[in-house]
């Protein structure tokens, strides 16, 4: 995994710093990496601004321990808070999302053009991000459609018929300069 940091303990000698974070800390760590990971060119577009000191991966991770993870009754699992995992954080508005609609191995994304509501423009890109759970499996389009699109069609692997997805939604500008805060958009059967 890595080096492991030492520091100094008065009276103790050198300890490692991982003893210091509970196993439970450990655990969270371990299912945010897991499932971040595969998104990192994601991470890269979405989180570039606002990754300070880390890169957008290690802030996206810190951010989902922190806030989307939490402990359940039972020992060592975890819930974890879909509306609370973040891939962009930005300034830009967001896709207004009118429906989101599965058939075929595909999913449909229904947009209205909120274009000229702040910063937003008719050439914004969408980024979409399809968590599969059930098969531990993830999919997303980096170069998505543009604002104006009013119907988004995304292919799904044929392999995830009948599977809950969820379904997540990013805009950014065409020059990649502003971005918007991602945002989940449901859990879906897909058909």
């Amino acid at each position: 995994m890595g080096k492991t940091k030492k520091r100094n303990c008065p009276g103790n000698g050198l300890m490692p710093l991982i003893d210091f974070i509970s196993k439970t800390d450990q655990e969270k760590i371990k299912i945010a990496k897991n499932i971040l990971y595969p998104l990192i060119k994601l991470l890269n577009i979405g989180l570039k601004y606002v990754a300070k000191k880390k890169t957008p991966y290690q802030y996206a991770v810190s951010q989902m321990v922190r806030r989307a993870l939490h402990t359940t009754d039972q020992k060592h699992e975890f819930s974890i808070d879909l509306h609370e995992i973040i891939f962009s954080r930005g300034s830009l508005p967001n896709a207004q999302v009118e429906a989101v609609t599965f058939h075929d191995h595909m999913c449909e994304i229904l947009m209205s053009d909120n274009s000229g509501y702040g910063d937003a423009r008719p050439d914004d890109i969408s980024m979409v991000l399809f968590l599969n759970f059930t098969k531990q499996e993830v999919a997303y389009y980096l170069q998505g459609y543009t604002r104006s699109t009013a119907s988004c069609p995304y292919e799904l692997p044929e392999r995830w018929t009948g599977d809950t997805i969820n379904v997540f939604i990013a805009m950014y500008s065409a020059d990649k300069k502003l971005v918007s805060d991602s945002e989940y958009l449901g859990e879906y059967i897909s058909q």
